[in-house]
């Protein structure tokens, strides 16, 4: 297939799985709870993702020092699962206390947006019935009423790739069509926006996307960003950082009909979790 190069940077997207969560630590947690399928963070959780998103400036310092100084867009889009928008919230709160720390020129105002297709894999070994479609909508409400991610703007203009959870039961061959999927759909977009930008007044947009989402999630996005079969060690809040280099000439193939990713990418961190090491 044909290949448009890109500026590397132009779209940047960090990979990140959702911190430690209660019922890895609590097996009576789901006993009592009311949705024992939504499990929250444990108070490590919330510390891994601090931890995570300070990562997350410290390196968008050293692009925005190497690359100069063109606006930077930050959109996070999350799995519907609580412990990925509670991850969600604690990267943006990560980044904007390094920010205060370090006293950069950053721009510190993220919006997020729910995208199912980063949601868990529907996979029977963990989920004995289907999840409700209604956890995206809950979700969403969740946010724009301000009970989870209060440090976040919602961002009512994202077009969301899919709509609703994935069929139940999921196998691995359509949840990597799904991942790859996603991941395609939503950097072109960024790339469009970035063209409509620069066609008028504004120069220089850099976008990045923080994808928040699960273990075999992450897995699967490392193989549409390195081309690299294989099992992956996917940690707590690992942090994976991809850049497109090149876009396809034609237009994307229809979502889930191909575990072939389109963009190339260059990957540096691959499920990095060395900044977690008491975590």
């Amino acid at each position: 297939m044909e290949k448009i190069p890109l500026p590397v940077g132009c779209v940047t997207c960090y990979f990140v799985r959702h911190g430690e969560r209660i019922d890895h630590i609590d097996e009576t947690w789901a006993q009592s709870a009311q949705t024992p399928y939504d499990p929250p963070l444990t108070n490590d959780g919330h510390l891994q993702a601090q931890r995570t998103g300070a990562l997350i400036h410290t390196l968008e310092h050293q692009a925005q020092v190497t690359g100069g100084t063109q606006r930077t867009e930050y959109l996070v889009l999350t799995s519907p699962f609580l412990r990925c928008v509670q991850t969600s919230e604690e990267l943006c709160r990560g980044f904007q206390r390094q920010h205060t720390q370090m006293h950069s020129n950053l721009n510190t105002e993220w919006r997020m947006a729910v995208e199912p297709g980063l949601c868990e894999v529907m996979s029977e070994n963990y989920f004995a019935e289907p999840v409700p479609d209604s956890l995206i909508d809950q979700r969403i409400s969740d946010i724009t009423r301000n009970t989870v991610c209060t440090n976040m703007a919602y961002d009512t203009t994202y077009t969301q790739v899919k709509q609703e959870l994935p069929t139940y039961p999921e196998n691995f061959q359509d949840m990597m069509a799904r991942f790859v999927g996603t991941l395609d759909y939503t950097t072109s977009r960024q790339i469009d926006e970035i063209s409509l930008a620069q066609a008028g007044v504004e120069t220089g947009v850099r976008k990045v996307v923080v994808m928040v989402t699960h273990g075999a999630g992450v897995g699967s996005l490392l193989w549409a960003t390195t081309r690299q079969p294989g099992a992956h060690t996917v940690p707590y809040c690992c942090l994976t950082r991809a850049q497109i280099v090149a876009r396809p000439a034609q237009p994307l193939a229809q979502f889930g009909t191909t575990r072939m990713p389109a963009h190339q990418w260059t990957v540096d961190y691959r499920a990095y979790a060395e900044h977690l090491p008491n975590l």
